[in-house]
């Protein structure tokens, strides 16, 4: 027989769950036990044949034979009764209790556990196991509980141990509810200071919704204004202007036509062009964004510009849209404008749509324009090119409106492009497109 003062023990661990198993292995091993390990209730039996160990730790719920059945075989056995048996579970509950002396356990252990509560009790057996008295022959005794009757062949220690088990159990689960009720109080405090809190923002929230409200009565007379001073600007191009231009073209053909005539002219119909850009801006404040076909709206933007000795090509597909301002025609417009020479060359713009690395790009290209490197920057400046190129100057601040930009580049020397970076968010399709 093993004395209680040795350290090391043959420990039998039946667990069907591999993890579990292992675990107790590792922290079986660490206090330099040997550890043998069973995967069920007839695995364990076998092994006992093969060596008998010095203590049996068995997982209760198993499948074919659990842990109570397991320890009332082993304790019934002729040949290894006093092998002592700690049944390990999940559970925990009176009729736990019964089972666990009806089939004989020396004691139990309830998951999870902590290491050094597995370790006291494997040494609190140990130690018993020597006690007096321990070995003493089985009076069986009847219990009745919950209308069933449990014969209890335990001995005297066992039924002490596994009740004094039992006790620490309740007491550190007592314990623990008492931590859960503090840590519960203290949460409620927390909870009754959030809603304080929130009461608070609550009343900040109300106060800043009446700002907004009164902001939003001013911004919608604001938007009147704007509607107003375009509408304005509208007349003054069509009654002043527009007359004025078709008066100064009219005697700009006569043979006694003078030069000056014909600059006046061409300055009133660059102002012409301004004044309605400057519409179009002051427009896109107060009109919402929609969901336009890219291709549709560049076919749009052509006919009212569109020249004979020019030749369009729109390669973008049909289904793709962009999220813009409802200018986004109007710019187009502008941008053909440009690429438009006056001398009358056939020239060629072309029309496309790519990804590149953040977002997309639409890619206008005229092949007979040449401007110089210090000027592709002023195209789109309102204090630069007022009246020289006017219907570029608020492309850039129309576009940022809806969050894109602009840059003008020249390659192979004789042929421009502009070029729209597009966020993804503004752009949806469904077919595959040219990857830039």
């Amino acid at each position: 027989m093993r004395s209680s003062s040795d350290t090391s023990l043959h420990v039998l661990i039946v667990e069907d769950n591999r993890t579990q198993a292992e675990y107790l292995r590792h922290l079986l091993e660490k206090r330099e036990n040997r550890v043998t390990v069973a995967n069920n209730g007839f695995e364990a039996l076998a092994k006992i044949e093969e060596e008998k160990p010095d203590i049996i730790l068995t997982d209760v719920m198993m499948p074919d034979m659990d842990g109570y059945t397991l320890c009332k075989k082993v304790k019934t056995h002729e040949k290894f009764h006093n092998i002592p048996i700690i049944l390990v579970t999940h559970l925990y509950s009176p009729v736990d209790v019964i089972k666990g002396l009806e089939a004989g356990a020396d004691n139990f252990i309830i998951k999870p556990y902590d290491p050094e509560y597995i370790f006291s009790r494997i040494a609190g057996i140990m130690q018993a196991k020597d006690h007096p008295g321990t070995d003493e022959p089985d009076q069986p005794l009847d219990v009745v509980f919950s209308s069933e009757v449990h014969t209890i062949a335990s001995s005297r220690m066992q039924i002490l141990n596994i009740l004094l088990s039992t006790y620490e159990t309740a007491v550190r689960n007592n314990s623990e509810l008492q931590v859960a009720h503090e840590r519960l109080h203290y949460t409620n405090a927390q909870l009754q200071k959030l809603v304080e809190d929130l009461e608070q923002t609550n009343e900040s929230l109300h106060l800043k919704n009446q700002e907004r409200n009164r902001l939003e009565t001013a911004l919608a007379a604001a938007h009147e204004k704007i509607g107003n001073i375009s509408e304005a600007l509208k007349q003054i191009c069509r009654i002043r202007i527009q007359p004025a231009e078709e008066l100064l073209s009219h005697q700009a053909s006569s043979p006694d036509a003078l030069e000056d005539v014909i600059n006046v002219s061409s300055h009133l119909n660059a102002a012409m062009i301004a004044l309605s850009n400057t519409r179009h801006y002051i427009r896109t404040a107060t009109t919402p964004r929609t969901w336009q076909g890219i291709r549709n709206g560049i076919k749009n933007s052509i006919e009212p510009v569109r020249r004979p000795y020019v030749r369009y090509e729109n390669l973008i597909p049909e289904d793709i849209e962009i999220y813009a301002d409802p200018c986004f025609e109007k710019i187009f417009s502008d941008l053909i404008i440009a690429l438009q020479d006056g001398d009358e060359k056939p020239t060629e713009i072309r029309f496309s749509f790519h990804v590149r690395e953040k977002g997309y790009v639409i890619i206008i290209e005229g092949n007979n324009r040449k401007i110089a490197d210090t000027d592709k920057k002023k195209d789109f400046s309102i204090y630069e090119r007022l009246i020289s190129q006017p219907s570029l100057c608020l492309v850039r601040e129309m576009l940022a409106l809806s969050g894109m930009d602009i840059a003008e580049e020249e390659i192979h020397g004789h042929k421009t492009r502009f070029e729209i970076g597009c966020p993804e968010t503004s752009v949806r399709f469904g077919s595959d497109i040219q990857i830039l």
